[in-house]
């Protein structure tokens, strides 16, 4: 009985890691960052000129150059995925070891399934990006630090495994250097476990190992830095000093309802085990610190401190239950399973909603759970959420005409220019050529990933009184895209009006 109830845990863990980020994986079209993960180079450019005129490090561009062996136009949407959200997977398997080696079975299991049941996590992993890269190797490098702390066998290779696996998490993006503070902790430990006669050696093994990690990313970003373009510079400028956007806000998108309340609450109880778990709130506190203090716009970044913040929360489950056991010791077990239930299952059913279930589109439409409504959301960056528009349809009907022409459309123009084919031109790029003639089609889609609702500051209302559809696309029933054909002579009376 007590080996079942040891493995009903890690059972549901499992369950909910696999469902919430391989079911329905190939259902929405590219969103936003994934087509800017692809592997496209320009003409003549070859693979090191285009990795360093990138924003980040090389990684997912290297993994989707692979992937373009097996799918070369990258039109399988699923396929693309699947690698990073393998990734994203193995990486709750190795945070849970790494939490149990560090803190116990009980702490590996709470803190790796809220990471797994957590929004923001299950969308990151479901998409074409380096997060999962990330937070695979940055987990990777403290699980083998930690190995090397605690056994023999594994002090030398867990060392140098530890700072390899760390280097390709900050070559992956940035955010691999937010572990500092506890693989300094770490090191630390290393250091001071080892036998007083080994100490001069254990320094040589450090040097190398500091030196190993230092070559492996200079490799890279040295030149990078150099070379760096000032459209990057522009881009990194803007991130840290644009106008504040809330991480709160950010959170609550993908964690609606009662689940910061839940954070908050179990994260401020963790604190009454500071002893304990100091070094996780100090790598908690780093990235936490530096996004909220220097950076105007944090964006999704903020997983970078969620990640502690859930062994934070693990631990301040267990004060809770302290309390209860002292407080109702004769019926804990039951308001014990009660509790952990409600917390979990109430989540994951909340995440599978959000991003497995897609009669309706949340964030883009208005959707329900149980008796809550959840509200639309407006603000862009918004990744890993059911979003189909029929773009590659929609690419399909302009390349079967068999002519060329003109598109306008109320979507992103990154995702026009991958799945439209480049015979038609558009409009707010290239202004009409009467010599290079053609028909020109409005594309309305229903809450694009941009918000915006307008084409020419007119909405749907307007092109529909006007111009009879040629083709519509739909979800269950709902229209999501409309192509209307307009001749240059409509165009003319559109663009004279708006004069």
């Amino acid at each position: 009985m007590k080996q079942i109830k040891n493995i009903i845990p890690v059972l549901f863990l499992i369950f909910v890691s696999l469902w919430l980020r391989l079911i329905n994986l190939g259902y929405s079209n590219y969103q936003g960052d994934e087509i800017k993960a692809l592997y496209r180079p320009q003409a003549d450019q070859g693979m090191i000129d285009f990795l360093l005129n990138q924003r980040k490090g090389p990684i997912q561009f290297l993994m989707t150059y692979f992937m373009s062996f097996l799918n070369p136009g990258y039109d399988n949407e699923l396929l693309l995925r699947l690698p990073f959200t393998i990734l994203g997977i193995l990486a709750i398997y190795f945070f849970y070891k790494f939490i149990k080696l560090e803190f116990g079975k009980k702490i590996a299991i709470y803190s790796s399934l809220f990471i797994a049941i957590n929004g923001l996590f299950v969308a990151l992993t479901r998409i074409v990006q380096y997060q999962s890269f990330v937070i695979l190797f940055s987990v990777l490098a403290l699980y083998l630090i930690s190995l090397s702390t605690k056994f023999e066998k594994w002090r030398v290779y867990g060392l140098y495994l530890g700072v390899f696996c760390w280097s390709i998490s900050i070559l992956a993006h940035y955010d691999g250097i937010f572990i500092t503070p506890f693989v300094i902790y770490l090191v630390y430990r290393w250091y001071i476990n080892s036998e007083s006669s080994q100490k001069n050696k254990q320094v040589q093994h450090l040097f190398f190992a500091g030196t190993v990690f230092l070559v492996l990313i200079s490799i890279f970003y040295l030149p990078f830095f150099f070379s760096v373009s000032e459209s990057t510079k522009a881009y990194w400028t803007e991130r840290i000093s644009k106008q504040s956007v809330s991480s709160t806000r950010t959170f609550i998108t993908y964690n609606p309802l009662f689940i910061i309340y839940l954070y908050a609450a179990l994260g401020l109880l963790g604190i009454l085990r500071i002893k304990e778990n100091f070094s996780v709130l100090l790598w908690f506190l780093f990235p936490l610190l530096a996004l909220e203090t220097f950076v105007g716009n944090p964006g999704t970044h903020i997983y970078t401190y969620i990640l502690p913040f859930s062994v934070l929360m693990a631990f301040g489950l267990e004060v809770c239950q302290k309390i209860i056991f002292n407080r109702f010791p004769a019926k804990f077990q039951y308001i014990n399973y009660f509790c952990l239930s409600l917390i979990y299952i109430s989540s994951f059913l909340l995440s599978h909603l959000l991003f497995i279930d897609n009669q309706t589109e949340y964030p883009w439409e208005n959707k329900r759970f149980l008796a809550w409504e959840l509200k639309r959301q407006s603000r862009q960056s918004l990744f890993g959420f059911p979003y189909y528009r029929h773009w590659e349809k929609v690419g399909a009907y302009l390349r079967n005409t068999g002519r060329n022409g003109y598109f306008i459309t109320n979507e992103k123009q990154s995702i026009t220019r991958f799945y439209l084919p480049a015979t038609y031109k558009n409009l707010e790029l290239h202004p009409y050529d009467a010599q290079a003639s053609g028909d020109i089609y409005i594309i309305y889609i229903q809450n694009p990933q941009n918000g915006k609702k307008k084409i020419l500051d007119k909405d749907q209302s307007f092109w529909e009184k006007r111009h009879k559809p040629v083709k519509t696309f739909s979800n269950y029933g709902r229209v999501v895209t409309t192509i209307y054909r307009l001749s240059f002579t409509d165009w003319e009376k559109i663009v004279n009006t708006e004069k």
